[in-house]
């Protein structure tokens, strides 16, 4: 199955396996327990569509025996464990591939210490990653995933180790090649010189150059050998996906995993190949080697809560299963478990399977201002994606339908989203400045958020006349009929607006909602062409990335119903729900997952069991047909209803092209020359967005609760 520019098996290689030991010195018993005959009823319980196996972890030692002259094979290999999966997997007729570690190899460093990354001067300190420039690549990596092919006839590797084991190197290699490529004759040392960021996006470079290498030298050796490297082209590495992998893949964190896939999964969805997050099956409380919180295996709904948010976006999902047995043993209970996971994402196949975004809201992932600034020796994690997730996070607890995009894919879809929000990206290109502009001009809504943004976008196209700023500062914004909230930014813009802006809430130095407060408003509107900016002076998307308070969640759809006039999806639900909004040959597919829990989570617990259902849930739908068909699908307890109210939206928005309360432009009642609304003395049926054809009309939904995931169906 072709997808993009990746290569994958097809539809029914949904659900998969992974397995590893990392084989280490203190081995005595690899491979003793993992015979065809004991493996073999263990898959069958399981179920799994491909298997991912033992090869070579970050220790560096094989648990196979290794010809490759460089290579290290741990003392404990009894019998050989690749052999033994191989061959259980052709019985079942299963593709297997390798967890291999890439640039971090124990071993290598201690037979090659002239591999290694070398530490930036002044520093002794000795590393275990491999440099990405050094023979390592071609002297043992390459040829070790050669001998893999050709003796067990594996058909793909999941390279673990590299994206964020890549650390500096200060090799000649490294420096020259910099200083090539950049004109800086000294790499710099430490985050605080000012050539750190280009120093580090070199690494990044020379990393991508890496994967490329040993990618295109597999497929030059099997052509159908599947490559993925761990987290490569995930939400930490955007950017034109061009490094010729196969498929992206990353393994979630043990604990919290659910908040990230409810960014990944939007991200991942528009990539452009196929994806799967690979779900540990085990966690613990408190640090990984922590040895006073022993490892124990997650319950089958948390497991099931953490695929859903996968499959509502079309992704396939891995299970990372390890007990501990060093021998390669599998425990019964623990596959039944699995077995009960597998059962679940099947039954979703069909629906979930190769769907397509229902574009509503796009948030801007820029690669361009993520890259502009690191703060860490971490190509992976030392740059800044906190607005990003806050973005997706209050977003989505709004039920807004939501993806992230960089701008190389938003470029390419901007034009299919009615809303587009940028999340403190103040760094993005001028190149989409412009479409920004030119997307409003032509009917899109689009909310800026940061002070910074009033620079990029400048103050007449905000709407603003002047503007101070108060740094580390909180005031009090407005929410509701009579509330307020506090919210914190590292910089406030206090604003006056000009004629053209439309002020949003005022700005307060207390909790009082109409005393002590600022002459300035919470946000400023205003009206370009066919379509409306909305720009709020502060870092709201940072703030919920860490604050998540319900006021700020309830201002953020204020902001939103304010901007977004005309929804065509609507959603009234618990805020433990999230939403995702798909289409596809099934037609539309409206999905909902329950991410409560009834153990209560909290620092040191972070298990989800016993989740109770949610709802009722309200869907609306303005459509342009008829429903043929509306259907709740994979929860039989939930009760459904729903009604069709036919609807002339053209006769309807005629009205609305009139100048009234409800125009954002600022010209109230009248039209002068420097009205920029789009409707200057006379109505454009263009004006309230794409008019529908055919018998139109509102769909209104209505489901009882929601105990895991459950999908409306509306063809």
């Amino acid at each position: 199955m072709q997808i993009g520019r990746g290569n994958w098996y097809g539809k029914k290689y949904y659900f998969g396996m992974h397995y590893d030991l990392h084989a280490n010195a203190n081995d005595t018993e690899l491979g003793t327990h993992c015979s065809p005959a004991e493996l073999v009823p263990m898959l069958k319980i399981m179920k799994p569509d491909f298997v991912q196996t033992d090869c070579k972890g970050h220790p560096g030692m094989t648990s196979w025996f290794t010809q490759v002259p460089d290579g290290t094979v741990s003392p404990g290999v009894v019998k050989d464990a690749m052999a033994q999966w191989r061959e259980a997997t052709k019985q079942l007729k299963l593709p297997l591939h390798c967890h291999y570690s890439g640039i971090w190899d124990m071993a290598a460093a201690k037979k090659h210490p002239e591999w290694t990354v070398v530490p930036a001067p002044g520093s002794d300190r000795k590393s275990e990653k491999m440099c990405p420039r050094s023979p390592y690549l071609e002297k043992l990596l390459i040829p070790q995933l050669i001998e893999l092919i050709d003796r067990y006839e594996v058909d793909g590797f999941w390279i673990d180790g590299d994206l964020w084991a890549v650390e500096p190197c200060y090799c000649k290699k490294c420096t020259a090649e910099f200083k090539k490529r950049t004109g800086i004759a000294e790499p710099p040392v430490s985050e605080k010189d000012a050539n750190w960021t280009a120093w580090m996006n070199f690494q990044r470079e020379s990393f991508m150059e890496y994967v490329t290498k040993y990618t295109e030298a597999v497929h030059a050796h099997k052509p159908d050998v599947k490559v993925c490297s761990n987290w490569m082209q995930t939400l930490r590495n955007p950017g034109d996906p061009s490094v010729p992998t196969d498929w992206i893949s990353g393994d979630n964190s043990w604990i919290w995993g659910l908040d990230g896939s409810r960014c990944e999964a939007r991200w991942l969805c528009n990539r452009d190949k196929p994806w799967d997050i690979m779900l540990w099956s085990f966690s613990k409380s408190l640090d990984m080697g922590n040895p006073t919180s022993p490892w124990i295996m997650k319950p089958v709904e948390m497991l099931e809560q953490e695929a859903a948010m996968l499959l509502s976006t079309g992704g396939n999902v891995q299970i990372y299963e390890t007990c501990g047995l060093r021998s390669g043993q599998l425990v019964p209970w623990r596959m039944e478990r699995l077995g009960e996971v597998s059962k679940f994402v099947k039954q979703r196949r069909k629906l979930c399977q190769n769907t397509q975004t229902f574009p509503l809201v796009a948030v801007l992932h820029s690669e361009v201002h993520y890259y502009s600034q690191c703060t860490s020796s971490s190509i992976m994690y030392g740059y800044d994606i906190a607005p990003v997730q806050g973005a997706t996070w209050i977003l989505s607890d709004c039920h807004y339908g939501v993806d992230i995009l960089d701008e190389y894919m938003l470029e390419e879809m901007l034009e299919q989203f009615p809303v587009v929000v940028v999340p403190e990206q103040t760094r993005m290109s001028d190149k989409m400045v412009k479409l920004l502009k030119s997307y409003v001009k032509d009917g899109g809504c689009l909310l800026l958020a940061g002070v910074g943004m009033a620079e990029r976008f400048g103050y007449d196209y905000l709407g603003i006349q002047t503007m101070e700023t108060a740094e580390k500062a909180t005031y009090y914004l407005p929410v509701g009929k009579k509330e307020t909230f506090p919210l914190y930014s590292g910089t406030w813009g206090l604003m006056t607006t000009g004629k053209a802006g439309r002020p949003f809430g005022k700005l307060g130095n207390s909790p009082l909602r109409n005393e002590k407060l600022t002459a300035y408003p919470a946000a400023v509107f205003k009206r370009h062409g066919y379509g409306t900016v909305a720009f709020m002076p502060a870092d709201i998307c940072l703030d919920y990335q860490v604050n998540r308070y319900p006021e700020t969640r309830k201002f953020m759809r204020e902001l939103m119903d304010r901007l977004f006039t005309e929804q065509p999806v609507v959603v009234d639900a618990p805020v433990g729900l999230d939403f995702v909004a798909r289409c596809g040959d099934n037609g539309l597919l409206f999905h909902f997952i329950n991410r409560t829990s009834g153990n209560p989570t909290r620092p040191g617990q972070g298990m989800v069991e016993e989740i109770p259902p949610l709802g009722p849930v309200k869907l609306t739908l303005r459509m342009g047909w008829k429903p043929e068909l509306v259907k709740w699908h994979f929860e039989d307890e939930a009760a459904m209803t729903w009604t069709w109210t036919p609807v002339d939206f053209d006769g309807e928005a005629e009205h609305e092209h009139e100048h009234d309360e409800h125009c954002d432009c600022g010209h109230h009642h009248e039209h002068g020359e420097k009205c920029n609304c789009g409707h200057d003395h006379e109505n454009d049926d263009d004006c309230c967005g794409e008019i529908l054809e055919g018998e139109s009309g509102v769909l209104e939904v209505t489901i009882s609760q929601v105990k895991l995931h459950g999908l409306v169906q509306v063809v």
